[in-house]
């Protein structure tokens, strides 16, 4: 198989503007964690969550404003009690102001932490979303490599068995010369080349298709030719026991993490339902310079400064008939997080279980195809033995060569299949790299 996809490899290399690359597993992976666009925008989606922590975080800075005003000042007009005579009164025409606060919020039920709190577990929650999207980028190439994997294999059994028929057909021709078999044996044989040769184009055409898409996935030209690496059936893997999966998944498969880390927001918002009922206390302090002092008859043209602190206290009354309503809510919004961590608890296990069952299936089908091409190969061999010898007839061979073509493609695939199925069930544990 190894000499076929250098073969073809080489055939790639001399077209024009396409380049040939061989990718492992890992660099799949790797590149796909580098590369691939969808974990680009979860990579933004985590910088945007941290960004959010630091805003939220700023509750706990003091408030600083500084404000300053310029104005132009009228005279004031004095009436008399029943307005029969009034006198005018010259100001300073130009006013302004210069005035700096601070207020700091010490105390508010719990609600700046409980926010700051909540601001944290979303940053952790948009980090295991992106190892979610990871694990299903990564299998979803794997799978799509692992297609391409299969139709390599598949062209190669077409090409050796083209190889064989063109072989066979040059015997059936001397036979025929010889008046031994008749047109009609040389005609099916060439009509079986013929159809072989259809099928590796149209293989052709999907592995085109199927290389171009998994390279542009991977951030590759689209004028790459993907092959893969033939050493990764060299080392089956051993699976492990169910149960040693299924604790690996329940600690570590990114949704179960995530559930947990939305049941402790629930938890928290209860927490910020419940603060509605307390108090706001902020200390304060502040200092004004004011111009001109109108305190004072006749007004003087200068700048009065006065500064204060204190405590503030203030408490939303109607807390006592809304927040209930909001605690409620809270509680039912946390209860039903919880029962939708619990179902995906679930899910999580019947998805550990399939797989390790398919992974255990896959190599029992690759036993059963190892004997099925052992039983075609020996049994095309006595076929066709006997139809060279005129003792068989030439559907009996075209019935031996394709059942042997089918056992070939069946006992490859099958060998794929073993690697994928344990990625399978890697990716459903959360340890896919």
């Amino acid at each position: 198989m190894s000499a076929v996809l250098t073969v073809f490899s080489a055939q790639i290399a001399s077209a024009q503007d396409t380049l040939y690359q061989k990718i492992s597993i890992p660099e799949l992976f790797k590149m796909a964690e580098t590369n691939n666009q969808q974990l680009k925008i979860s990579r933004i989606g985590m910088t945007a969550a941290g960004q959010r922590l630091d805003v939220v975080k700023t509750q706990r800075n003091p408030v600083l404003t500084a404000a300053a005003t310029a104005a132009y000042i009228g005279d004031v007009t004095v009436f008399n009690s029943d307005f029969s005579g009034k006198t005018t009164v010259p100001m300073p025409h130009f006013g302004n102001s210069f005035a700096l606060q601070a207020s700091q919020t010490v105390f508010k039920g719990g609600g700046i932490n409980n926010n700051i709190a909540i601001a944290g577990l979303q940053e952790q929650l948009a980090g295991l979303a992106y190892e979610k999207n990871s694990l299903d980028v990564k299998i979803l190439l794997a799978g799509n490599y692992f297609d391409l994997f299969k139709m390599y294999n598949q062209r190669g059994v077409y090409q050796e068995n083209i190889r064989l028929a063109q072989l066979r057909l040059f015997n059936i021709n001397k036979m025929y010369k010889s008046g031994m078999v008749t047109k009609n044996d040389v005609i099916r044989n060439e009509l079986l080349i013929t159809n072989l040769g259809t099928a590796v184009q149209q293989l052709n055409n999907n592995i085109d298709i199927l290389s171009q898409q998994l390279s542009i996935a991977l951030g590759l030209s689209d004028q790459t030719y993907i092959l893969p690496d033939t050493t990764v059936l060299n080392n089956k893997p051993n699976a492990s026991g169910l149960q040693e999966y299924l604790d690996l998944a329940y600690q570590q498969y990114p949704e179960l993490r995530s559930a947990e880390l939305s049941n402790r927001i629930a938890e928290r918002n209860v927490a910020l339902a419940k603060a509605e009922r307390l108090p706001s206390i902020n200390l304060n302090a502040g200092n004004s310079m004011v111009r001109p002092l109108t305190t004072s008859m006749p007004a003087r043209d200068r700048y009065s400064n006065g500064w204060q602190a204190g405590v503030g206290v203030s408490f939303n009354i109607s807390s006592l008939y809304n927040a209930p309503k909001h605690i409620s809510l809270a509680k039912t919004q946390q209860s039903q997080q919880l029962a939708m961590a619990e179902q995906l608890r679930q899910n999580t296990e019947i998805s550990v279980k399939a797989a390790f069952i398919k992974h255990r299936e896959a190599k029992q089908l690759m036993q059963s195809a190892e004997k099925s091409l052992q039983l075609a190969t020996e049994n095309f061999r006595i076929v066709e033995k006997k139809y060279l010898n005129q003792m068989a007839l030439l559907t009996d061979l075209m019935d031996a060569t394709n059942v042997r073509l089918e056992a070939e493609l069946q006992q490859k695939n099958a060998e794929i299949s073993i690697i994928y199925t344990y990625y399978q069930l890697q990716k459903t544990t959360g340890s896919l790299n």
